[in-house]
């Protein structure tokens, strides 16, 4: 990826108590570049293949750590989740970012990605790194809202499972909300809006 393809929007981010929304969760870029990035090269590890090609764990694509078209097999992302209880709805099954404890890891979002599953995870990474590095922030504190980490994809499942779309209109409320005020309207106090990194 070139430095030219990214686009960054900044908005200010004010920092509100974890509790106080947890759709607005987000997970650190250094848990995103350390942690979760362990969890990618142990599923799909560097591996020489025929004809000499090399495979980076880092060149796996967001669709292959998480297939929603595999209803019966949990990827990295729904395996996190799958005994734990979603703090949202109550029921078994939570997002990634419910799974998580301590500031160095989740707090409330002050960046949310734009991007598609189609991405590697190592594009992700280097973006949001280089955010950080070209930002003079600490990585432990800065935190992505990601969809793939941060909607309960077990819900999305049932909702395929029943021969379901999810509709479009559900992560628009949720992509709204993200980056509006409660009267719909953006917040120009900056609580809440995020800076929007696109890839």
């Amino acid at each position: 990826m070139k430095q030219k393809d990214l686009h960054i929007d900044l908005h200010t981010s004010a920092k509100s108590d974890k509790d106080a929304d947890l759709d607005l969760l987000g997970i650190s870029v250094n848990h995103i570049a350390n942690d979760f990035m362990d969890e990618v090269r142990t599923k799909f590890p560097d591996s020489a293949e025929e004809w000499s090609f090399f495979r980076r764990a880092e060149d796996t694509k967001i669709y292959q750590i998480e297939d929603l078209n595999k209803l019966d097999e949990n990827g990295i992302i729904r395996e996190k989740g799958k005994d734990a209880t979603c703090p949202i709805d109550g029921r078994q099954g939570a997002a990634y970012v419910h799974t998580l404890q301590g500031d160095e890891h989740v707090g409330p979002s002050s960046i949310m990605l734009s991007y598609t599953w189609g991405y590697s995870i190592g594009d992700i990474i280097d973006v949001l790194t280089n955010y950080c590095t070209t930002n003079n922030l600490n990585p432990k504190e800065v935190y992505v809202w990601i969809c793939c980490l941060c909607v309960n994809q077990h819900r999305v499942i049932e909702k395929k499972r029943n021969g379901e779309d999810v509709p479009f209109k559900e992560f628009e409320s949720l992509f709204f909300k993200r980056v509006t005020s409660n009267d719909g309207t953006l917040d120009k106090t900056g609580i809440f809006i995020p800076s929007v990194v696109y890839i």
